[in-house]
């Protein structure tokens, strides 16, 4: 079975379909368009993200920097333009080469230098017998070894610290030259009785200890003790706790220089942590153990922070806040490498504090400066572990390429409005046609086929204002069947029916076609005649009146008609032309019946 669809139905469905195809077309472009959208923002993140955090230096571009103040004689000088000249090796040449040495240690580049001859630059600052020069009565009969900053200085703590480092960090302490027992003996001559070191190098009348020499004693002997693979005795450990303790800021948590003073220095405190920690002697585990049985680690991380740090500019100062509050390089070294040997590095600002590192030096790899900002620069990228090759930079979006052409959605919208408008138009004349039938039905008789009452009223109301603004003639013929109702008493109202359409059908087929011919009602007919005077009318009512009487119907009914005729006069309006004929009508049915009568 086929369905057919009206073809407005049809249109209706196409603009359905037209705009569904159109929405979903829009809708696609827009997700894709979102997705585009959401992909250049997340590239764009993902690119501040990279341009944030590209921060990287290369070793193979910073040892170059240091090994061009590597003097042939082992020393490191700070101008590589004065490399030649006698007054670049001085008493802060060793100092230097400790910088330097623990520099390229940490980039991995001892082998790209001439290690020898440094080994030898710093035993050349050794003094074998230390008691056999010095009548100090703190010398017995043992050996004491110590080093000096040059030829012309005393030993001690400070240059002695500065070998060993250079020497451990070179792997260079089981030289036949070393006798560590004997620098032991050296440094553990310079601590006094409150546990704590003073030193030659810093010249105080009454030998005071101090936190700093104490930090120089411990960092020597702490690398001796990891080399010879010993511990350090408890009361020894005992003594320069109890001495580091006792130079805790009676109102804080800093330290400082002395027993009993007051913490006005991060320098002291990272002495103070460092002595400590390297009672673990090197070992990381025996180190932490260590500082956290003499101090309160998170609360002095909290007491550094919050007097030292600017955060502003990602740096710590030396000297408390807010009284000089300028930034430090050294102490910003200094504090790093305390919070990574405290394992509390995740407390600091690691990108600011990069990012201050590389400002003091020029840029990644672009070192310039002294000795030691480089040194405390490259301690500082080591100890945060910044990368030392660049990250690749994210790859960008591709650029958006629609689904299918942006104007596809336009174009289905464009087809919807024009299926939607012939749609309409098809509709409208339905419409107009239905209009038109129902008009036509509505002043049609249903069972004869003529114009009805309506139709007739219409007519006769336009006819005879035409004739009388024309003066045309117009007579009004109205008849009716006689006796009709017996015809339906005897044989029945659809033989009545089918005897009606039979007088219709031979009425209409004997009058002009200019006549206008309707049903009154009932069994009543009217027949409008334009330019057609009285007798006329009169003449061919007669006509269709001898027609009907010798006529028989279908049904052998035999049948006449009575008729009124009427003519429009000057002064008649359509009612008045109405009731003379149907007044002549009702004459003619009080004459007999089936005649004419004209009024």
């Amino acid at each position: 079975m086929k369905i057919r669809l009206p073809i407005n139905s049809f249109l209706i469905l196409l603009v359905g379909v037209f705009t569904v195809l159109g929405i979903l077309s829009h809708l696609e472009l827009v997700r894709s368009a979102s997705r585009a959208q959401e992909e250049r923002l997340a590239y764009e993140e993902s690119l501040r993200k990279f341009q944030r955090e590209d921060i990287f230096f290369l070793p193979e571009e910073v040892v170059p920097w240091w090994r061009k103040r590597l003097h042939p004689a082992g020393y490191f000088v700070p101008n590589p333009d004065t490399l030649f000249e006698p007054s670049e090796r001085n008493s802060s040449s060793l100092r230097s080469t400790r910088y330097a040495i623990l520099t390229l240690g940490e980039l991995g580049a001892l082998n790209q230098i001439n290690r020898q001859a440094v080994v030898e630059f710093v035993m050349g600052h050794m003094d074998p017998d230390v008691a056999g020069a010095s009548a100090d009565p703190r010398y017995g009969d043992a050996i004491y070894s110590g080093f000096r900053v040059d030829g012309e200085s005393v030993p001690a703590v400070r240059p002695t610290m500065d070998a060993i480092i250079v020497l451990d960090a070179l792997g260079a302490l089981d030289d036949p030259g070393l006798d560590l027992q004997a620098l032991r003996r050296f440094i553990l001559a310079h601590q006094n009785p409150d546990g704590g070191f003073w030193d030659e190098y810093y010249p105080d009348p009454d030998r005071t200890s101090c936190m700093k020499c104490t930090s120089f004693a411990l960092r020597a002997l702490g690398r001796i003790h990891r080399h010879l693979d010993e511990p350090f005795p408890e009361p020894f450990k005992a003594e320069v706790s109890r001495f580091v303790s006792s130079c805790r800021d009676p109102g804080g948590h800093g330290y400082g220089a002395r027993r009993g003073g007051a913490a006005t220095d991060t320098y002291n405190d990272f002495r103070a942590f460092v002595s400590l920690w390297w009672l673990g002697a090197g070992n990381p585990e025996a180190g932490r153990i260590s500082v956290d049985a003499s101090m309160d680690v998170d609360q002095f991380a909290k007491h550094v922070l919050a007097q030292h740090y600017l955060p502003d500019a990602g740096a710590f100062t030396r000297y408390p806040l807010p009284g000089d509050g300028s930034p430090s390089l050294k102490a910003t070294h200094l504090m790093v490498w305390l919070f990574t040997l405290a394992d509390r590095r995740d407390l600091l600002d690691r990108e600011a504090i990069v990012r201050y590192a590389f400002s003091q030096t020029g840029g990644p790899n672009g070192f310039s400066g002294d000795i030691y900002s480089n040194y405390s620069v490259v301690g500082i990228l080591t100890k945060f572990d910044v990368p030392t090759e660049r990250k690749q930079a994210p790859a960008g979006p591709m650029a958006w390429s629609p689904p299918f052409p942006e104007y596809t959605p336009t174009v289905f919208f464009a087809l919807a409005l024009v299926t939607f408008s012939l749609s309409y138009y098809s509709k409208k004349h339905e419409l107009e046609n239905m209009n038109r039938l129902l008009s036509r039905q509505a002043r049609v008789d249903v069972l004869t086929g003529v114009g009805n009452r309506l139709k007739f009223e219409e007519l006769l109301d336009h006819e005879t204002q035409r004739a009388k603004r024309y003066g045309l003639l117009l007579s009004l013929i109205i008849f009716d069947a006689d006796y009709f109702k017996s015809v339906n008493d005897t044989h029945g109202h659809l033989v009545g029916d089918s005897v009606l359409k039979w007088l219709v059908g031979i009425i209409a087929a004997e009058i002009r076609d200019p006549d206008i011919f309707t049903r009154w009602g009932g069994e009543e007919f009217a027949i409008l005649a334009p330019g057609t005077a009285a007798g006329g009318a009169a003449d061919m009512a007669e006509k269709l009146r001898v027609i009907v009487e010798n006529a028989e119907t279908d049904d052998a009914v035999k049948l006449t008609c009575s008729f009124g005729v009427s003519e429009l006069r000057l002064e008649d309006t359509p009612k008045t032309l109405v009731e003379r004929a149907d007044k002549a009508l009702y004459q003619a049915k009080r004459e007999g019946r089936n005649r004419v009568c004209v009024m």
